[in-house]
């Protein structure tokens, strides 16, 4: 079953975490990832209904999720149901835990994992060409992609849920830097997940060698400031 994961990538922040889903994530997915000037509402609704995951990245509220450039994706009361029925949903974005993520699950999502506060993390903006290689970023997103890779290895949302909660957890014991454990302890008391625990998707492939060995080459598309 194909995957939907849209990926926004025009700001800072929308960069430093496109990196990583670029990096570690759209390798083991299928189809075209709606990446950049793809991540709009069109084509995210022809894709959704086809698929049994959604992966987002982009800017929220608590009733809205966007894409690139801010448009609009997914609003309370303002898609239809057969966009996210049956399926796990998982929003890297700003408080859309609280309003739009209990609206998911009451329109038909299996499962939502998200944010019910703002996402917070410490980037370096001098590595917005290869965002991948940033460590301070990655002190916050790894979780992420830990958790995400779970979903994909056919976990279910509650033992990926755990995952990402205990890699919070894990790199702040560790943290020297006071803002960034910081970031570390709000992201993981902010963190929810709603709706099956034990929903599952369909196992996808894991990442080829060439993409664990070599990363992605620079990306040239210049941010808006």
């Amino acid at each position: 079953m194909p995957t939907t994961v849209l990926i926004a990538d025009f700001d800072l922040p929308t960069r430093s975490a496109s990196g990583f889903l670029v990096r570690w994530i759209v390798p083991r997915l299928e189809p075209i990832p709606l990446y950049a000037f793809l991540a709009r509402r069109k084509p995210f609704q022809f894709s959704a209904p086809q698929s049994d995951i959604i992966i987002g990245m982009g800017h929220g509220d608590k009733d809205v999720f966007t894409g690139q450039d801010e448009v609009v994706i997914l609003e309370v009361s303002k898609y239809d149901p057969k966009e996210v029925q049956e399926k796990v949903i998982k929003l890297l974005s700003c408080q859309a835990g609280m309003v739009l993520g209990p609206d998911l699950i009451l329109n038909g999502a299996e499962a939502f994992l998200g944010y019910v506060d703002d996402y917070v993390w410490v980037m370096d903006a001098d590595l917005a060409s290869t965002p991948w290689s940033d460590k301070m970023a990655a002190t916050s997103l790894m979780p992420v992609i830990d958790g995400l890779n779970a979903l994909l290895d056919g976990k279910t949302a509650g033992e990926a849920y755990q995952i990402e909660l205990d890699g919070y957890l894990k790199n702040a014991e560790i943290e020297e830097d006071e803002l960034i454990k910081s970031c570390l302890e709000f992201n993981y008391d902010n963190a929810v997940l709603l709706g099956d625990r034990e929903a599952r998707i369909r196992r996808r492939p894991p990442l080829p060698l060439p993409f664990r060995m070599i990363p992605p080459p620079p990306i040239l598309v210049p941010l808006r400031r």
